[in-house]
């Protein structure tokens, strides 16, 4: 299996970044009076969006007919291994997913959330960028017999407009505005089975996998270029041995997480491709084993990049404080590592 990156697939990754440069973000370097970017209304900003929206990121897999791009998750991948890099912030993951299922959300006109009531305290249910949102969708348990089957899952559209739902006064990421519903959403459109929400939630967490790869290796980089610039004792500390061992641990740990996401993602298309699911617990053990290695691998590397750094890389000046908050919480979305954890053993 070839994991190297095609040339489109560089150029697509290329022109996301360039995006990216263009617009500030949490994390970069010397903005410490400003404390980051104005995250804007529901912690979006619109301006971002509206460019990579015009970029096609969010219908990468949506077909050329429809308005996409008529690609697939090895591409979808290493456009969110960009927003991770940049930390991108805003509902990336769930608009992508939202508009392979719907393709009139492929344009990226709209700002799509995604709600799992299906695990958990429904009462204690988290939803992100609420105020910013044009639609929900929300996979939920079915009660009734019909129009689903008792004890499955199904997946409903809706108009977050009619949620109740109180603001979370200090959620870990400060970037990213965090609301607790009050009821279960019990009217909407019902727009996927069982089968489509177990998609929906083994897609994100493949996407989430590749945000957090982004992080992984941004940090990476930032932490090398740091021990080579500051001196101790009239010598680059990058020359010190436990420094050294740092930066190639912080490596190891996100090319390995690369590998395992990249692996994922071609298995997922190979059991798209075949329509019958016969290699599905395959492809979903593969996108466990990347969500746990990507999340170890983000966490791990914003605490490694921190101490890297010494004092500096506890302030605000640096910005690292907002990789590790922003690991912190996606290592819990689309699944929690003891989930993964679970059904990969499920599959051996």
């Amino acid at each position: 299996m070839d994991f190297r990156p095609t040339q489109d697939q560089r150029a697509l990754a290329g022109a996301v970044r360039d995006v990216l440069a263009k617009h500030p973000a949490p994390g970069t370097p010397g903005r410490e009076a400003e404390k980051g970017p104005d995250p804007g209304i529901g912690g979006v900003d619109v301006a971002l969006w509206r460019d990579l929206a015009e970029l096609g990121i969010f219908g990468v897999r949506v077909a050329e007919a429809d308005g996409g791009l008529g690609l697939g998750h090895p591409e979808s991948v290493h456009v969110f291994e960009e927003l991770g890099r940049a930390l991108a912030t805003g509902p990336f993951t769930a608009t992508a997913l939202a508009a392979a299922l719907l393709p009139e959300y492929a344009g990226g006109r709209h700002r799509v959330g995604l709600g799992d009531l299906t695990c958990g305290n429904q009462q204690t249910q988290i939803l992100e960028h609420l105020d910013a949102l044009d639609a929900l969708l929300v996979i939920e348990i079915v009660d009734g017999e019909t129009p689903g089957v008792a004890g499955h899952s199904q997946v409903l559209r809706v108009e977050p407009i009619e949620l109740r739902a109180d603001p979370v006064p200090h959620p870990v990421d400060p970037r990213v505005p965090l609301h607790r519903l009050r009821q279960k959403p019990l009217r909407g459109e019902i727009v996927g089975d069982a089968g489509t929400a177990d998609a929906l939630l083994r897609e994100g967490a493949l996407l989430t996998a590749a945000y957090q790869v982004g992080i992984a290796a941004v940090l990476t980089e930032r932490a090398v270029a740091y021990a080579k610039q500051r001196t101790q004792f009239g010598r680059a500390i990058g020359s010190f041995q436990a420094v050294k061992h740092l930066c190639a641990d912080m490596f190891a740990r996100a090319e390995l997480a690369r590998a395992a996401v990249h692996s994922a993602a071609v298995l997922l298309c190979d059991e798209a491709a075949g329509h019958d699911g016969a290699d599905l617990p395959t492809a979903a053990a593969a996108v466990s084993t990347a969500k746990l290695l990507a999340d170890e691998a983000a966490v791990a590397n914003a605490r490694s990049a921190i101490q890297v750094h010494g004092g500096m890389g506890c302030t605000w000046e640096m910005g690292l404080h907002f990789f590790l908050k922003r690991a912190w919480a996606l290592s819990l979305a689309y699944g929690r590592a003891a989930d993964h954890a679970d059904l990969i053993s499920e599959s051996l």
